[in-house]
């Protein structure tokens, strides 16, 4: 019976894998604090770099939970939202204003705090690796004139705003609070790289692809080369489908579980096939670390070196 209304509340029941994921992060970081004392050097850094994943596919789930709810009951939707901020470790609704209404509104156009042309570094490692710190003024600049603008109309999108972060940064400083150790080492700096993961995943589904028409950034009259897809079933099934990222440009309201579909009926026999990349290590590993080579477009663009 329990088990009936369950699924009844929820919108989809795929999502109980989204879910699941947010609830193995929990698991995994309180595995590792039990383990904590009895982890060298070496463990310790593996333990990071695993919960730095668990973060990233947490961050994942934000994403697609900020387009599409997942509990049809409203209360049900706010609990939800308010546990993925918890673990998360940021508010979930700073999503709407600098992702939903700037990042797919002015995809690639120098209004989105995304682009990727302001990375004009010849090393074009340094392009990925410093896209979040360059960036990262503009989004927080986005999210504190929306947070400025509905405190302005006393909304109950600012109350949000304001409940999630009390539940975020409390989350953090309790368990900062209770070991600053396992606190820092196994939350707070895995919670930040997975932030830097999610916004730096712009660099590889967006540098190179053809800028979308300002006005037309949904629906399938868009720019179909506006995004490089990455179609490997293991990435795919941990972060519920988020390499599928053009047909979430042309449709980002529809639920992750239809974009393996839909890509393959409305994507795939129009774009350049050059943009389905299989393996998303591989393409991350030969596009900016070996052989790491500027692309043609990059060195037309560039032709002086920002840094040495």
């Amino acid at each position: 019976m329990l088990a009936d209304m369950w699924y009844l509340s929820m919108k989809n029941p795929s999502d109980v894998r989204t879910l699941g994921i947010c609830a193995m992060k929990w698991v995994l970081f309180l595995g590792f604090w039990h383990l904590f004392p009895m982890l060298g050097a070496a463990a310790r850094m593996g333990a990071i770099f695993i919960l730095f994943l668990a973060s990233f596919y947490v961050a994942c789930m934000v994403h697609n939970s900020m387009h599409c709810d997942v509990f049809d009951n409203p209360a049900m939707e706010t609990v939800w939202r308010f546990f993925l901020t918890a673990t998360f470790g940021f508010p979930v609704e700073a999503y709407r204003p600098t992702h939903n209404a700037n990042h797919h509104v002015f995809t690639q156009h120098e209004k989105d705090h995304l682009h990727t042309s302001q990375m004009k570094y010849q090393r074009h490692c340094l392009n990925l690796l410093l896209f979040f710190p360059t960036v990262y003024p503009g989004i927080m600049k986005l999210e504190n004139e929306y947070v400025l603008k509905e405190f302005k109309k006393n909304s109950w999108s600012f109350y949000r705003f304001v409940g999630q972060a009390m539940c975020a940064h409390g989350t953090t400083l309790t368990i900062v609070w209770m070991d600053w150790r396992v606190g820092l080492l196994f939350w707070f700096l895995p919670n930040v790289l997975g932030v830097d993961g999610i916004i730096t995943m712009n660099m590889l589904q967006h540098d190179g692809c053809q800028h979308i028409t300002l006005g037309q950034h949904r629906g399938e009259k868009m720019e179909i080369n506006n995004s490089r897809n990455f179609v490997g079933p293991i990435t795919n099934w941990l972060s519920c489908n988020n390499g599928y990222h053009t047909i979430h440009h042309i449709h980002s309201n529809v639920h992750w579980s239809r974009y393996p579909e839909m890509h393959a009926k409305l994507v795939e026999p129009k774009m350049d096939p050059s943009l389905n990349e299989r393996c998303l290590v591989r393409y991350l590993w030969r596009t900016y670390f070996w052989p790491g080579e500027l692309p043609a477009y990059r060195q037309a663009e560039n032709p002086q070196e920002k840094c040495n």
